[in-house]
């Protein structure tokens, strides 16, 4: 992306046109609230579909920024179904599951085989451990219902068992890392883009920790003082061109090709 396309992606957005796809998390939304008001920016735009205005990173900033009175939000614009932007997911894990801890009796599967049925939809969760020689023991929870949000539901309910119990997310990509490392991994089923549409459009946000979207050319660190969003957008608009021009002509723009790690 050359630094003239950056101007061209990035918008401002009326926080009402705005569409959610996952809920929010309430202690993540105080944490995040009192950041961004000691701060006084908007760090990061939050990443939209142009078609559909669906917000896919940064609905913890949108809930915010609504509940400042924020008229506006600078948001960078994607075409959500470019194959060049990718969905993936988190895995729930833990230390502490044990399959005798489900009132359900899961069945042993093989991993492809527990697999397979949750692509269809046939389970809704698959528990996973590595045994003393680091091989996949799996057993498979069936599902209630072939329909994507009963058995959002069902995960939800299982879940809910364990409101004590430290249970962390794991990206999908990494969860044979934390396998090797003795956690219990309970796969599911990777949400889809059109899931996401379809669930956004019916305002029906999907749980948190759903979806983890690979964006191309994110932009990040956008700095935006907050003060601009509460102007009308036409002003707001003019306002930002004129703040990103000024870093752009004195090369304040830096490209990571190496992976990073971003503290919040």
């Amino acid at each position: 992306m050359a630094e003239s396309e950056i101007l061209d992606v990035l918008k401002i957005i009326p926080t009402d046109q705005l569409l959610q796809h996952e809920q929010t998390l309430p202690q993540n939304i105080g944490y995040l609230k009192e950041t961004m008001l000691n701060i006084g920016r908007l760090v990061d735009p939050l990443i939209i579909d142009k078609e559909h205005k669906i917000v896919l990173d940064g609905n913890h900033r949108l809930h915010v920024l609504r509940d400042i009175s924020a008229q506006n939000v600078a948001v960078q614009v994607v075409d959500y179904f470019d194959p060049g932007i990718k969905i993936g997911g988190w895995h729930p894990m833990s230390k502490d599951f044990k399959p005798e801890m489900f009132e359900d009796h899961p069945e042993n599967v093989d991993f492809e085989h527990g697999m397979a049925e949750l692509d269809a939809m046939k389970g809704c969760f698959l528990m996973v451990r590595n045994d003393e020689n680091g091989k996949k023991k799996c057993k498979l929870f069936d599902s209630c219902s072939h329909e994507l949000r009963q058995v959002v539901e069902q995960q939800n309910a299982l879940l809910s068992n364990f409101s004590g119990m430290k249970i962390e997310y794991v990206e999908d990509f990494r969860a044979d890392e934390f396998l090797s490392r003795g956690y219990t991994v309970l796969y599911r089923r990777m949400f889809r883009k059109e899931d996401v549409v379809k669930e956004a459009l019916a305002k029906n946000p999907l749980p948190p920790k759903s979806t983890r979207h690979i964006i191309p050319n994110r932009i990040i660190r956008l700095n935006l003082p907050l003060g601009m969003l509460s102007e009308p957008q036409e002003s707001a608009e003019i306002m930002m061109r004129e703040f990103l021009l000024k870093r752009i002509n004195t090369n304040a723009v830096r490209r990571y090709t190496e992976p990073v790690i971003v503290i919040y």
